[in-house]
């Protein structure tokens, strides 16, 4: 498998384990996220392809992240789920092989 698909398969564990996870790990996981979405962005732009970009759904995913214990196991599963679903659509874009 490869990077991206690893941090796939991480956030979709991550997301149906919520409850076991505690704050500080949910945090990494999700700025870990925005990161990579971040990075995949930019690899899309340097090579000339079409970048999309949901600005509201990032800034949700960093307000949550940064507001980590107030938000709710499903509020931090869905943004998780998001975050996976984002990096399968940049990767698949990119043509990264799986």
């Amino acid at each position: 498998m490869t990077v991206t698909t690893n941090l796939i398969v991480e956030f979709v564990r991550a997301a149906n384990r919520i409850p076991k996870l505690p704050q500080a790990e949910r945090r990494r996981l999700l700025e870990r996220g925005l990161t990579a979405s971040g990075a995949l962005r930019g690899l899309l732009v340097k090579t000339g392809k079409v970048a999309p970009f949901d600005e509201a759904a990032q800034r949700v995913i960093d307000d949550i992240a940064k507001n980590i214990d107030q938000m709710s196991d499903e509020t931090v599963a869905k943004a998780l789920l998001a975050l996976a679903v984002q990096i399968r659509t940049l990767r698949v874009l990119n043509r990264e092989p799986a």
